[in-house]
């Protein structure tokens, strides 16, 4: 355990060391994966969808604040439904834009939730976002939360409806495209029974996490764990989905780990030394619960010169074997003011 905590200090002071650069490259590795992932899916534009405009655009990201990074992948999620349909980049284009005054009104400093969101969903890992929004930050990263949900739902009814919404058949009419492309918004039970259920458990986390209770970081990850499980599963099963319940007890699994290892580097707390405090003034009496964090105390090193501090980093001449009355002199002085005694006695 001692190791894990000096690797966990050990990495909190490279991060501060190194801050500015490290944010850019966790900017560029999300904006990477994230374009790979629309360019493999629903890469229908193939100007934007090659390695070299991902690296690019990658970079970009990186330059830029966070925010950045959704406005650039909107943009090149509009190119691609643009090369797919007209419709489909129509209805892209007023779904994007509801989203992005939502987002912006209420959770602006969540950009990465929106992000990251698809990003779980591909890696079957996206009940990990519920739980952790709502141990880093507030109640309110639930609508980020909820936009990025949003947003790879449609993306996916997109590629799944990618072969009629590119025909050109009589029977296949800009009416019947616009209904498939608003269906997979207004139609689809499994993206609205995921919402609400997302929904529920980050308002759970957020309570639990905010009792003044004992491991309320740990109760939090279960409550909000168990929220998900049961109510996805039940709902699975309403909406005869039952083959998403095998990736949905694994993905919560590994979602488990991951949400315990969130906790371990930002609340380890060290209950045994825990503190209680009162104090008052004019108009109230105060109870103060204290628990530090747990912490590896660093080795305080001193080094203490003895003798003529004069000669500390310079060359020292070994030839010189006596010394002369003024050298012995500040010598006796100089040791005798650190070890506390009589100057005398070193005569």
């Amino acid at each position: 355990m001692t190791k894990l905590m000096e690797f966990k200090d050990g990495l909190f002071r490279f991060w501060g060391k190194y801050e500015f650069y490290l944010q850019m490259a966790v900017k560029f590795v999300v904006a990477f994966v994230l374009f790979w992932l629309i360019g493999h899916n629903i890469g229908y534009m193939d100007r934007i969808s090659g390695l070299p405009a991902m690296l690019i655009l990658s970079l970009v990201c990186a330059i830029l604040p966070r925010q950045g990074i959704i406005w650039i992948s909107a943009i090149v999620v509009l190119l691609d439904m643009y090369a797919l349909s007209i419709e489909a980049a129509g209805v892209a284009l007023v779904l994007f834009a509801i989203l992005l005054l939502v987002y912006f009104r209420f959770a602006p400093k969540d950009g990465f939730a929106v992000v990251l969101m698809p990003i779980c969903f591909k890696l079957h890992i996206p009940y990990v976002m519920p739980v952790c929004c709502s141990l880093l930050r507030s109640v309110v990263s639930l609508i980020a939360m909820a936009c990025g949900t949003v947003v790879y739902y449609f993306l996916d009814g997109i590629q799944q409806n990618a072969a009629v919404l590119s025909s050109t058949a009589e029977e296949d009419t800009t009416a019947s495209k616009l209904s498939i492309v608003v269906g997979q918004i207004i139609g689809n039970k499994e993206m609205y029974l995921v919402v609400g259920i997302f929904v529920v458990a980050s308002i759970v986390v957020y309570i639990v996490r905010s009792l003044s209770v004992e491991h309320a970081w740990t109760l939090a990850i279960i409550s909000g764990t168990l929220v998900e499980i049961a109510g996805l599963f039940v709902g699975y099963l309403l909406l005869s989905l039952s083959s998403q319940t095998l990736w949905l007890l694994l993905g919560c699994v590994i979602s488990m780990v991951i949400e315990f290892a969130v906790e371990f580097l930002f609340m380890d707390l060290d209950y045994a030394r825990t503190e209680h405090v009162q104090f008052e003034d004019d108009d109230y009496y105060y109870y103060v619960k204290a628990v530090p964090k747990k912490m590896v105390a660093l080795r305080d090193v001193k080094v203490k010169h003895f003798g003529n501090t004069e000669s500390i980093g310079k060359k020292i001449e070994h030839k010189e074997t006596k010394l002369s009355d003024e050298q012995e002199a500040a010598s006796r002085k100089v040791i005798a003011r650190e070890l506390d005694i009589d100057e005398d006695l070193l005569k």
